[in-house]
C-alpha cells in the first residue's frame, strides 16, 4: 500500500481508467477532507458512487489501488461519514458519482472545480446541513451549478468567479409537497418558498444574473424580508452584473430593513459587511443610532467603533448619544 503525505488521514480505493484515476471509496473520519490532485502521476478525474457515504460500494470485482493519505499517523483510519463537514475537490475532477455524499448529515461546504461535467443523482441526498458551494475556476458559460442546486432544496450560499469578478449568490430554500386532491388519488405538486424560481435562473446551463435579480420581486412579495436582505447584501457587496434598476431595488430593501441587515452582520461578526453597508448609504440618521445600540447590547465593540465613527462623521458631537465601549 502506497503512502502519500497529505493534510488528511484517509484511505483511498482507486481505479485506473483511460482518462485518469477514479476514487471509488474514501475512508476517513476527518472534519475537512482535501482530496489529492494526482496519485502516482495520474490525475484524479472522478469520484465513484457512494464514495464518502456510510454505505460501502461493492468493489469485490474491481481492480483497486489502495492509497493511504497521511499527515503522520500510522493506523489506517476508520470511516465516519458523520464527521465530514467540508470537502475540497481538486481542479482535475470532472465527474461525481451517484450518492457520493449520501447520508453525510453534517456536510456543510463543498469546494469543487467549475469544470465538473457529470453529477450523479442523489449526490447530496440527506445532507441536511449542506449550505455552501464554492465553484473554483472561471464560471463563464455552462457550469455544473444548476445540477448541484437541483440536488438540494435547502438554502445554499454560492461563490463563483466570473470574468468581471467574484460573485456571491444566495439561493433560498423551498419546500415541495404532493397533495392528494380526491378519492381517485389525483396528486397536485405544491411548491412553497422562493428557492425554486431562483433555481430556474439558467439558460441552457448558463447562469443569468439578470434573471436572478428579477426573481427578487418574488422574494419581496412573499415578505421573506430576512432572506431578501441577505440576497441584497450579497448582490451589492459583490456587484458583478447588477443593473442600475436592480441596484436601486436592492438598496431600497436594505434601507427599509436596515435593522435586519445590521443584526445579520453583527451576529456574523462581519466588520467588512458593516463597512460595505455604510458605503451603500442605506444606514443613516436614526438607523445608525439603533445600530450602535444593538452593537453595544451584543458586546461587539469593534463594530460599535465603526458605527460610532460613521455617526461622528455625520452629526455634530452635541447631537450624539453617549456609548460605553
Amino acid at each position: 500500500m502506497k503512502q502519500i503525505v497529505s493534510e488528511n488521514e484517509a484511505l483511498l480505493f482507486c481505479e485506473k481508467r483511460a482518462e485518469g484515476l477514479y476514487i471509488l471509496r474514501c475512508q476517513t473520519s476527518d472534519r475537512i477532507l482535501k482530496l489529492p490532485r494526482e496519485v502516482e502521476g495520474l490525475p484524479v478525474v472522478g469520484l465513484g458512487d457512494y464514495v464518502c457515504a456510510p454505505r460501502e460500494p461493492d468493489l469485490s470485482h474491481r481492480e483497486v489501488l489502495q492509497i493511504h493519505l497521511t499527515c503522520g499517523g500510522t493506523k489506517l483510519p476508520e470511516h465516519d461519514a458523520q464527521a465530514i463537514e467540508q470537502v475540497v475537490l481538486p481542479d482535475t475532477v470532472r465527474a461525481i458519482g451517484s450518492y457520493a455524499f449520501y447520508n453525510c448529515y453534517h456536510l456543510k461546504r463543498l469546494e469543487m472545480p467549475v469544470s465538473v461535467q457529470e453529477i450523479g443523482h442523489g449526490a447530496l441526498m440527506n445532507c441536511s446541513e449542506f449550505s455552501e458551494l464554492v465553484l473554483d475556476g472561471n464560471a463563464e458559460g455552462h457550469t455544473c451549478l444548476q445540477e448541484m442546486l437541483g440536488q438540494t432544496s435547502g438554502e445554499v450560499q454560492v461563490g463563483l468567479r466570473l470574468p468581471a469578478g467574484e460573485v456571491r449568490l444566495l439561493f433560498p430554500s423551498y419546500q415541495e409537497q404532493w397533495e392528494d386532491l380526491a378519492p381517485a388519488h389525483i396528486f397536485q405538486r405544491r411548491i412553497e418558498g422562493a428557492g425554486y424560481p431562483y433555481r430556474q435562473c439558467f439558460q441552457n446551463g448558463v447562469l443569468s444574473l439578470g434573471q436572478y435579480d428579477m426573481t427578487f420581486e418574488r422574494l419581496m412579495r412573499i415578505q421573506d424580508y430576512e432572506t431578501a436582505v441577505r440576497v441584497g447584501l450579497n448582490r451589492l457587496r459583490w456587484s458583478v452584473g447588477v443593473s442600475a434598476m436592480a441596484r436601486e431595488t436592492y438598496e431600497d430593501c436594505l434601507r427599509t430593513h436596515a435593522d435586519v441587515a445590521v443584526r445579520i452582520l453583527i451576529e456574523a461578526h462581519d466588520t467588512q459587511g458593516i463597512h460595505a453597508l455604510l458605503r451603500m448609504g442605506v444606514l443613516t440618521g436614526e438607523g445608525l443610532h439603533k445600530a450602535c445600540d444593538l452593537a453595544r447590547q451584543m458586546g461587539q465593540t469593534e463594530i460599535l467603533g465603526i458605527l460610532l465613527a460613521a455617526l461622528g462623521g455625520g452629526r455634530a458631537p452635541s447631537a450624539q448619544k453617549q456609548y460605553d465601549l
